[in-house]
């Protein structure tokens, strides 16, 4: 706000037959186009600040230390104050991924799932963790102050108690009970909302976010499109697109389009992404004597049947569904798309079977479309089916399941605390095979910018950004360096980076060729591959196609058509219902 000054006598004298009163009128500043006829019923202690349009009434307790800029509207709140030099949440460190610590990621308005990735998982490279939290603080440190912010055309109304909260531009606040020690980023582009019975301590919001109905929050993160109703959530960062309801999460890193909707599910202690929980999931991180110091890897794409456990620690692979209780932590990461399932007091895998799952199929298109995010996005995300991260690790579970089967011919067979069926690890050779066509051509077809890049080599999931371990090498040794100085630099590289995916992939890809090959692969031979990669897509496609069927059966029709005897009206309802648009 520009022009600020003192209150006329007449609009103090206005204000006091409103209802309105003072600590000292003399630091009540107002801008251009203030109308005192706008606001009632508030007592005002230390400096306000109050812009154009502002409309207040039925301040319970009173006004304090804010900045109340053109267009906001306070009604019906009990108390609104800001006490002491504060950073509003930032800087406040999340014990994210492992309960007991040592991942811990500050709150930062600029947070972003990438950014998170490298404070919680390379705490191995101290110089690079030190300049980057160094970073942040001093980012920080430029917005302390002692009075807190209401945003350009917010609305904050029958609220309770607002303490210490920045709220930027546009947002809404209806019906909250607290709000302590915290920053709720809004645009007019893409508002946030906050609504009933909401209670958050110690937390930072991105743009965009909507957290309702009796959510308890304390030590969060939320990110852009990310939706949050009568939640319970301690020591954990929301990245975009998440939407958790009803459950409970306890330290645990949500990358993009984590999912949890029923109650009695606990998320604790893990990285997921892409993920799906069933209702009564659950997971320990307290084996041993040590306190709870376990946590869980969840790649990509893993989902919770119903009251699946998962005694920690555990890294799951891209694609697994885990069905049942599983307590001696099994390592399935080399094994993508596949079911974990308990039996006779062991995990069961069945390798590559979520492959040629519907469910699979639909995820993987449906993602892109729920994208809530609008305006800059924060967080980056490569939703490319066919990679090198998963490819690479579906090629070493290709191997593995063939070196097995070599082995004396049984019934079971043994691997990493899991038991394979043989008939499940034969069908997993066919999956996969037909998986390694399909990935390999897919890139090597892909439209890229002809950088000369090389991709060769391990892969990583950053949060949601597929990148080979080399280019990740360099920008953390960039940081170390002093090259990268800002976090908004190191957001710009990765950004690079993702620009340069599809050249990374293709290399990855000549890479993976030129090894079955023996040799650097002919333009005849990389037609050849595409062609072969047609062709395993189209079959893992029917096979897909025939899960779906099942799906569509005479069995999947019982309870419609309630009222009918005739066959023609049971799946006239079906189709009415599951499929509208047809």
């Amino acid at each position: 706000m520009e022009n600020l000054r003192n209150l006329t006598t007449a609009e103090r004298e206005q204000l006091i037959k409103q209802g309105c009163s003072a600590s000292c009128w003399d630091t009540i500043y107002v801008g251009d186009g203030f109308s005192a006829e706008r606001v009632r019923t508030c007592h005002f202690e230390g400096r306000v600040e109050i812009g154009a349009d502002v409309t207040i009434g039925g301040i319970t307790t009173h006004i304090k230390n804010y900045r109340i800029e053109d267009g906001a509207t306070i009604v019906g709140v009990g108390r609104l104050e800001c006490e002491g030099l504060s950073s509003f949440g930032e800087g406040v460190l999340v014990a994210t991924i492992n309960e007991a610590g040592g991942r811990e990621v500050p709150l930062y308005r600029g947070l972003t799932a990438q950014l998170a990735y490298i404070l919680a998982l390379y705490r191995h490279r101290k110089e690079a963790i030190a300049a980057i939290l160094g970073m942040i603080e001093s980012d920080i440190a430029s917005r302390k102050a002692e009075i807190g912010t209401i945003g350009k055309g917010a609305k904050v109304l029958n609220c309770n108690i607002i303490k210490n909260t920045n709220i930027g531009p546009a947002a809404t606040l209806d019906g909250v009970s607290l709000l302590s020690n915290g920053t709720i980023v809004s645009t007019e582009q893409s508002p946030s909302a906050v609504g009933i019975n909401v209670r958050m301590t110690d937390f930072v919001t991105a743009d965009g976010c909507h957290i309702d109905n009796g959510c308890a929050l304390n030590r969060c993160y939320i990110g852009q499109g990310v939706q949050l109703g009568n939640f319970t959530a301690t020591d954990s960062l929301f990245f975009a697109n998440s939407h958790c309801e009803n459950g409970e999460a306890c330290s645990i890193f949500a990358g993009p389009y984590t999912v949890s909707h029923h109650k009695a599910t606990l998320l604790i202690a893990g990285m997921f992404s892409f993920f799906n929980a069933g209702s009564g999931s659950n997971q320990s991180n307290h084996l041993f004597k040590t306190g709870p110091v376990h946590q869980g890897i969840h790649q990509r794409g893993c989902k919770f049947a119903s009251d699946a456990y998962m005694m920690l620690p555990v890294k799951n692979g891209a694609f697994t569904v885990i069905l049942g209780r599983h307590k001696n932590h099994p390592d399935t990461e080399n094994f993508p798309y596949s079911y974990l399932i308990e039996s006779q007091d062991s995990s069961l895998l069945i390798p590559a079977h979520n492959l040629v799952s519907y469910g699979t199929v639909r995820d993987i298109g449906k993602w892109p479309k729920r994208d809530k995010r609008k305006g800059e996005k924060s967080d980056i995300i490569n939703f490319e089916e066919c990679n090198p991260f998963i490819a690479e690790r579906l090629l070493k579970g290709l191997n593995t399941l063939k070196e097995l089967g070599a082995k004396e011919i049984s019934e079971y067979y043994n691997y990493g605390r899991m038991r394979i069926k043989a008939s499940m690890l034969r069908r997993g050779v066919k999956l996969y095979t037909l998986a390694r066509s399909k990935f390999i051509g897919d890139m090597l077809k892909a439209e890229r910018t002809g950088a000369e890049v090389d991709g060769s080599g391990h892969w990583i999931d950053v949060a949601g950004e597929y990148m080979p371990t080399s280019a990740m090498e360099r920008l953390l040794a960039d940081i170390e360096n002093g090259t990268l100085a800002t976090t908004q630099a190191i957001m710009a590289r990765f950004a690079t980076e993702h620009s340069l995916y599809a050249d990374y992939a293709y290399s990855w890809a000549i890479d993976r060729l030129s090894a079955f090959l023996g040799h650097t692969p002919t333009e005849e031979e990389i037609s050849r591959m595409i062609e072969l990669s047609g062709e395993a897509a189209r079959d893992l496609k029917t096979m897909a196609e025939k899960d779906r069927e099942k799906d569509m059966d005479n069995v999947m029709r019982i309870s419609y058509g309630i009222d009918s005897l005739a066959e023609e009206d049971i799946v006239a309802d079906f189709n009415a219902v599951r499929f509208p648009n047809n």
